[in-house]
């Protein structure tokens, strides 16, 4: 499955969450499909939320 499908469905499954994280191994991946680049703190901001880079071999959460 595509990890921005993947980021959309835990963005609506939770959409009080301020952030959102994504495994490293999928992380410029789901920059490319968003057509954005980290910030300077590493962070993209998608649909209102904070995306930041999870470590690797994790899985998309919101770590609430």
């Amino acid at each position: 499955m595509n990890i921005r499908i993947l980021v959309d469905m835990a963005i609506d499954d939770d959409p009080k969450a301020p952030c959102l994280w994504v495994p490293s191994e999928h992380w410029t991946a789901f920059c490319e499909s968003v057509g954005r680049t980290p910030n300077v703190i590493g962070a993209v901001i998608y649909r209102n939320k904070t995306i930041r880079d999870g470590g690797p071999r994790t899985d998309v959460t919101t770590r609430r």
